[in-house]
């Protein structure tokens, strides 16, 4: 069957895992874009996968722009038309077409949790990563709603037994009344085992884990690069503490 010229018509076992993932990530440099891919087993090929990037942004259901730090790996983003196609499909996310212009630092938070989440791919741990449009659209569209809109709720399993844990990652401070409505927030929260704080520094692990002094043990904190080199095994700390622990110990 011949298509008029400038439609497009998406393929269920490549497109879509595709434009579902740069939709779930927000922004996602190519090279993170094929390795979750092939990850999942929707593509073998580069020369395949690039060929379907072109495609999906010569119709315009994919955006890409080139940020001088990545060395000239594109970062791709979904089109409001694709967004809103894949809404109607039944993907969990709210769609806006009036999204404001991004900012170099969400820009760079999202490409950096990627980062994150395909340590965890990479090691082979066993886990559902559930991202956070869908929490988003959880929290506002049901009535099972968790303490606040993380970046990430990670399943995990081992050994029988699971567990679930909120995933922040904070790469840059916020305000000292910020973290204190945070920690209100939390110490409300009964849909996760424990909120893991992931920072870039020691300074800023400092910084952030000092304002929740007064909440439960159920929030940790953590470093990202131990996090790269150990996942579970990582150590963190306790609010108001300077005792390490592991955070596998922490979830069982």
């Amino acid at each position: 069957m011949r298509y008029a010229k400038g439609t497009i018509q998406l393929n269920q076992a490549h497109d879509y895992p595709l434009l579902r993932q740069v939709l779930r990530s927000d922004f996602i440099l190519h090279r993170q874009l094929f390795e979750f891919l092939e990850i999942g087993h929707y593509e073998r090929s580069q020369q395949s996968f690039a060929w379907r990037v072109r495609r999906l942004l010569r119709h315009g259901l994919l955006r890409a722009q080139n940020v001088a730090i990545f060395g000239g790996d594109l970062v791709y983003s979904v089109a409001p038309l694709a967004a809103n196609h894949l809404q109607g499909t039944g993907e969990a996310c709210l769609v806006s077409l009036s999204r404001p212009r991004p900012s170099p630092v969400s820009l760079l938070h999202a490409v950096e949790l990627n980062e994150i989440h395909l340590s965890a791919l990479r090691s082979g741990l066993s886990m559902y990563w559930t991202y956070a449009i869908e929490i988003r659209c959880q929290n506002e569209l049901t009535q099972f709603h968790y303490a606040k809109d993380y970046d990430a709720v990670v399943r995990i399993g081992s050994n029988g037994h699971e567990a679930r844990f909120a995933l922040e990652y904070e790469r840059t401070p916020k305000a000292k009344s910020y973290y204190e409505e945070v920690a209100r927030s939390l110490a409300e929260e009964t849909a996760v085992t424990c909120v893991l704080y992931l920072v870039p520094g020691c300074h800023m692990l400092n910084y952030v884990s000092r304002h929740f002094s007064k909440t439960s043990g159920r929030v940790c904190f953590g470093l990202v690069r131990d996090w790269h080199a150990s996942q579970l095994n990582m150590p963190i700390t306790k609010p108001g503490s300077y005792a390490s622990h592991r955070l596998q110990e922490l979830l069982t």
